[in-house]
């Protein structure tokens, strides 16, 4: 199966006042349909600036790409003009974004909102309900569709009463049901892929878990493809499929969750999973990584991990490793094994 979206050697930088930050060092991701893959590193390590690249949603300046190509089922999205990536975001990315108490305008209703964003679906030239194929209908029709449409998505997220809780404001849902808000208005146009920038960091622990099962539940049911952002292994260890760990703009490990867990290959890899509090972890009983991630205006040469690395080799301090293929669907970027191999 060809893959669906394609990241290579992606580069990318900012200009502010303080020096150019170079966020992403050649970044390369790959995803197959129905693929649900988890993106998971330190704050800081290029997440979500990789997961806005894909429907370009970077500002450009202060952003700019120096180098590299990202691909979606085919289509060279970086050499898109403006107005055709705006139609192509409404026909085939979904975003869902950090802070539901942040993303939706309280001084509208979730109606007003919501149909908007079908609207918008429906505006682009997207794949729509069959009732609008075919046929123009009138203003008063195409809202009264997108009405039933936003009434069918709140309960396709498990939101009870959508028929009436649609009149409500933000203020009158809670923070678990404005993220189910968020996610029925990144499904409106029925998307090839769902990005979920963090979904659950402003919420409880039993919310959390609501919004991940409302997730797994979606792909089975849509067979959606999910890029989600995270910096949480327990979020991963529950959704995802694979997991691909990012540490300071690189892509250093990836593999199946599974076997990530179970046999880690990058000394990052291995700090993060030791850093994650067990059963018998007792008070003061946590490993850490040590050092502070680096400076993105002036990063280390080389391997940008090897000042925090106990492993690190004087080769390190010099080249960037390659990448080297551990199994069949494990890979990591390290010379410890450029050496093995």
């Amino acid at each position: 199966m060809s893959d669906l979206l394609n990241i290579e050697d992606l580069h990318l930088e900012f200009h502010t006042y303080d020096g150019i930050v170079k966020v992403l060092a050649g970044v390369n991701l790959q995803m197959k349909r129905g693929d649900v893959l988890g993106l998971v590193g330190e704050t800081g390590c290029g997440k979500s600036i990789t997961s806005l690249s894909v429907p370009r949603l970077i500002p450009m300046p202060p952003g700019k790409i120096t180098a590299g190509r990202v691909t979606f089922a085919g289509e060279d999205i970086l050499s898109k003009s403006e107005s055709e990536m705006e139609a192509f975001r409404a026909q085939h990315l979904g975003m869902i974004f950090q802070d539901p108490t942040t993303n939706l305008n309280p001084l509208f209703t979730i109606r007003e909102q919501l149909v908007d964003a079908v609207l918008y679906q429906k505006a682009m030239g997207q794949k729509v309900p069959g009732r609008w194929k075919g046929f123009m209908p009138s203003v008063r029709q195409m809202r009264k569709d997108a009405h039933e449409r936003a009434v069918e998505l709140m309960q396709l997220t498990g939101i009870p009463d959508g028929d009436k809780r649609i009149h409500d404001y933000p203020h009158q849902f809670s923070g678990g049901m404005r993220q189910r808000v968020l996610i029925a208005m990144a499904l409106a146009g029925d998307p090839d892929l769902l990005i979920a920038d963090e979904p659950t960091t402003a919420l409880d622990v039993t919310i959390q878990a609501q919004i991940l099962r409302l997730i797994r539940s979606l792909v089975k049911q849509l067979g959606l493809t999910v890029l989600l952002i995270t910096h949480n292994l327990g979020v991963v260890a529950r959704t995802c499929e694979r997991v691909a760990v990012m540490y300071s703009g690189r892509v250093i490990e990836e593999s199946p969750v599974r076997e990530l867990f179970k046999n880690p290959q990058h000394p990052y890899t291995q700090g993060l999973i030791a850093a994650v509090p067990q059963k018998e972890t007792s008070r003061g009983g946590l490993i850490g990584i040590p050092g502070m991630i680096p400076n993105l205006i002036d990063p280390p040469q080389g391997c940008r991990f090897h000042p925090r690395c106990e492993h690190a080799m004087d080769i390190c301090r010099t080249k960037v490793p390659a990448t080297t293929t551990i199994s069949e669907n494990h890979r990591t970027s390290c010379f410890l094994y450029e050496e093995e191999s």
